[in-house]
């Protein structure tokens, strides 16, 4: 439906279908009514003049790409009754400038947020226990972000090509920083990482040419391969925990 630009769903609808509302390419706005529980695979992807949407407390799960390629989308309101949002579900969302995650979720699937080139502010809210895969990919205007305790895992890629981000705060609790998780953070200036990482994957600060200076901490066994290559290093700290180092690892 091409030339639709409104429309209004009832709150007897409790569910939408997939594909439902796929490429309403003069759609503008929408609101989700809270008798709605799912937002389904895709249904409202590629919806190009989709410029604001209104979900409604209530809906607990936003489905996989449920808005994917909504290219003039600028803002979403996500309520505390969402406890997952989906794979790709606002990937490639170009406009989108701004993102408040509340603490009802509980986990971002992979690529929810990925290729958000204009996202230029993320609050995650204390309640998220895992970022995943590609989280944030390539969200080039993203300046600062502040991973909330309770998380304990940054996945692969999860920032790679943030080019813009300068600062990341993340809490006591992560054990884990997967691999190429910060790769190509060119403005990365500063990384201060918590004692409970056990673990850096490789590559995960691969060409970030700002970076100056990092502290491994204690309790890290391997410091793997390209961890570091092509980064701006003038100083790094290894701490006696470390017994292997990985090829090309600076």
């Amino acid at each position: 439906c091409r030339k639709l630009t409104a429309i209004t769903i009832p709150n007897s609808v409790t569910s939408i279908g997939e594909d439902a509302f796929y490429s309403c390419k003069s759609l503008k706005d929408i609101t989700i009514p809270k008798s709605v529980r799912t937002i389904k695979r895709c249904t409202f992807s590629s919806c190009d003049s989709l410029e604001t949407v209104v979900i409604t407390k209530g809906v607990k799960t936003i489905g996989e790409g449920a808005f994917k390629n909504c290219a003039s989308l600028e803002s979403v309101t996500i309520p505390e009754s969402v406890t997952l949002i989906g794979t790709d579900a606002f990937s490639y969302c170009k406009s989108l400038k701004s993102i408040t995650i509340p603490k009802s979720v509980k986990e971002i699937k992979t690529g929810a947020f990925g290729e958000c080139r204009s996202l230029e502010s993320i609050v995650i809210s204390k309640g998220v226990t895992m970022i995943g895969e590609h989280t944030f990919h390539a969200c080039t205007s993203l300046q600062s972000v502040t991973i909330p305790e309770g998380v304990t895992m940054i996945s692969r890629h999860a920032f790679e090509g943030c080019t813009g981000l300068q600062e990341v705060v993340i809490p006591e609790g992560v054990t884990s920083i997967g691999d190429w998780a910060f790769d190509h953070c060119t403005g990365l200036q500063e990384i201060v990482i918590p004692s409970s990482v056990t673990k850096i994957g490789h590559n995960a600060f691969h060409c970030c040419s700002g970076l100056q200076e990092v502290v491994i901490p204690e309790g890290v066994t391997s410091i793997e391969s390209g961890i570091f290559e092509g980064s701006g290093l003038t100083r790094i700290t290894i701490p006696n925990s470390v017994t292997r180092i990985g090829d090309g690892a600076f």
